[in-house]
């Protein structure tokens, strides 16, 4: 968009102010969390999911993203978004979803893509997106479990069926014995 195309600064203003709406309805209307960092992990912006989720920590925009996301003072340990800017490729990890004070509320599939720049080529940071998994983790701890309970009900009665088969064997053998013991009488 170049500003003579324009008749006059208004219809510039107006023109800018159509794109960032049309930017925003699109980032808002997605239902999963987009977070755009620069190289410094600081926040550049964010969509509505996200500013719901770390209400808590508002406003997000320009602080570092451990500090508002993850209650921390420093980078975290596992960061797909730091890899994405060592690298300059894609990266992906399941992260805690924290509340107040750093507080585990859940989990969270963390998309980290680079953010490059169109007409250098060169990295600006990350784009971030993040969908909310608790739920789905929920139900595979509880088909963990129930995998365990299942494994150990399997072993109980294998065990089980082997306890009887060697228990028949000794009243055979016992019976046998007995109708020895009969016989040299």
């Amino acid at each position: 968009m170049e500003k003579d195309k324009f008749n006059n600064k208004e219809q510039f203003i107006k023109e800018l102010e159509k794109r960032e709406k049309f930017l925003n309805d699109v980032l808002d209307s997605i239902l999963d969390g987009i977070s755009i960092l620069d190289k410094d992990m600081n926040i550049v912006r964010v969509n509505k999911p996200m500013e719901e989720w770390y209400s808590h920590a508002m406003p997000l925009v320009g602080k570092k993203c451990y500090e508002a996301y993850h209650g921390r003072s420093k980078g975290c340990d596992v960061c797909p978004s730091r890899r994405t800017l060592e690298t300059g490729k894609a990266s992906y990890e399941v992260v805690p979803k924290t509340g107040p004070i750093g507080i585990v509320l859940g989990w969270q599939d963390l998309y980290s893509f680079p953010w490059i720049d169109a007409e250098t080529g060169e990295l600006n940071g990350v784009i971030e997106y993040v969908r909310d998994i608790t739920e789905r983790k929920k139900i595979e701890e509880e088909l963990k479990k129930k995998m365990t309970d299942l494994e150990k009900f399997y072993e109980m009665a294998i065990g089980r069926e082997i306890k009887m088969k060697d228990l028949k064997e000794e009243i055979k053998r016992l019976k046998a014995e007995l109708a020895n013991n009969n016989k040299n009488k």
